[in-house]
């Protein structure tokens, strides 16, 4: 019994290593071209580190009240001001995004300083609205 249960707290501690390792070592955001990155699931901690990254906009494309959303717009707003990083919250529902959506995106995107830091829940709307509006030609580099 000693055994197993020598064998289980190994295990264990060399499984928690091994994520650990992992997610240390995941990149916080993906870079769509040299101006806009896109990023998942957002924290407070997170944010602040991708903050020292040089961004120097941010458009939330996640809706506050969306399921398993830890942080809200206006938090990740105040952690932006206090590094002087602008911030707009555009959401937008995955699998609903419009036309207009679209359109107000590239407004946004065309007057906001590069970089700009793309934020939802995986990164997917964030990225579909980006391409949506560069094959459009709405996006202006």
């Amino acid at each position: 019994m000693t055994k197993m249960w020598f064998r289980f707290i190994l295990s264990t501690f060399i499984f928690s290593i091994v994520t650990l390792s992992h997610s240390a070592s995941e990149p916080l955001s993906k870079a769509l071209n040299p101006s806009v990155s896109v990023s998942g699931h957002m924290t407070s901690t997170k944010f602040n580190a991708l903050m020292q990254q040089g961004f120097k906009s941010v458009i939330v494309n996640r809706p506050d009240q969306e399921s398993g959303n830890e942080t809200t717009a206006s938090e990740l707003r105040a952690l932006a001001e206090k590094s002087k990083i602008s911030l707009i919250y555009q959401p937008v529902i995955s699998g609903q995004i419009t036309d207009a959506d679209v359109h107000e995106f590239a407004k946004y995107y065309n007057s906001l300083p590069k970089p700009i830091l793309l934020v939802c829940k995986s990164g997917s709307r964030s990225t579909l609205l980006f391409n949506k509006a560069n094959s459009l030609g709405l996006i202006h580099e």
